[in-house]
């Protein structure tokens, strides 16, 4: 896989990213956006689950974009709790979409933890999204969320010990949320995930490739 960084245009502030592309299959590539979690317990585009769902997905012929929001690390503006964050996934939706050697039509978007309620809040301003994967997203993010009736294919990952995100109470949250929906547990693994990288990364990947088939 070939991994290049990227500058583009949120709102006039200028962000970072990395796109990864898969080597050695035909083109246009399937894509995936991917969101991090939450800069102030440390996550960032560099985030271990961040690059696992990556590459898991580089790995079966999808091509990746992983970026910075505004205000963090090397990406410009106010991070201001992530208030305006909405605007950089869709700037990253849209460039990822119109970059040469990918099918503008076969686009996915997911999320980590802070990432995954970015997109349940705003679902109607990422529409050019085909399906949507949803890693620990906060319980208040999925309350009164048009996820409810969402027709995209979804899925949830949780890990079994998550304290912040308890995945019984996220099953039950889910309850009433329109299919097609797949829910996964990570056995063994809390909210930070450590460890099962890979794992998140190839139940994602399979998700993707089931889902932005042509």
């Amino acid at each position: 896989m070939r991994q290049t960084a990227l500058a583009f245009k949120s709102k006039g502030l200028t962000l970072e990213g990395v796109l990864t592309l898969p080597e050695g299959l035909p083109q246009p590539y399937p894509a995936l956006v991917m969101c991090h979690p939450h800069p102030m317990l440390g996550g960032n585009m560099d985030d271990s689950v961040v690059t696992g769902v990556c590459r898991g997905g580089a790995e079966r012929g999808i091509a990746t974009f992983r970026f910075n929001f505004r205000g963090v690390e090397g990406s410009e503006g106010e991070f201001a709790n992530g208030d305006a964050a909405h605007e950089d996934v869709r700037a990253a939706l849209n460039m990822v979409r119109r970059w040469p050697g990918i099918d503008g039509k076969r686009i996915a978007l997911a999320g980590y933890s802070f990432g995954a309620g970015v997109i349940l809040r705003n679902l109607r301003r990422f529409k050019t999204a085909r399906s949507l994967a949803l890693i620990a997203p906060p319980l208040s993010s999925i309350v009164n969320s048009r996820i409810v009736k969402d027709k995209r294919p979804k899925l949830f990952i949780v890990g079994q010990n998550d304290r912040l995100v308890s995945s019984v109470e996220l099953q039950r949250a889910l309850d009433g949320v329109r299919e097609p929906l797949q829910f996964r547990e990570i056995v063994g693994a809390d909210h930070g995930l450590i460890g099962h990288e890979r794992e998140v990364g190839e139940q994602i990947a399979v998700f993707m490739e089931e889902t932005l088939q042509g």
